[in-house]
């Protein structure tokens, strides 16, 4: 989740061998997780503390690239639900 944060892009990218994940793979739409994990259920995934308290995790403030869906969507800011009106601080 924290990945448009630093230390946590360097340290994503650390881990995944010099480059980002699968852009397919990365966290980039509220409603999308909340879809799967309570649809999947081998898709578990846990609220961080930071979801409600650092709206700098879902924007992509330092212009990060990364990457495209395999559908050609690019991955920048987290698609927020229609309630949050685009705002990350609402």
């Amino acid at each position: 989740y924290l990945i448009r944060c630093e230390p946590f892009t360097s340290l994503h990218v650390q881990l995944q061998d010099g480059k980002f994940d699968k852009a397919d793979r990365l966290f980039d739409s509220i409603e999308a997780t909340w879809k799967s994990c309570t649809t999947n259920s081998s898709d578990g995934k846990e609220l961080i503390p930071e979801l409600f308290y650092l709206p700098e995790c879902l924007t992509n403030d330092n212009n990060i690239n990364f990457g495209s869906t395999q559908s050609g969507k690019v991955i920048d800011n987290v698609r927020l639900p229609p309630w949050a009106n685009n705002d990350p601080y609402y």
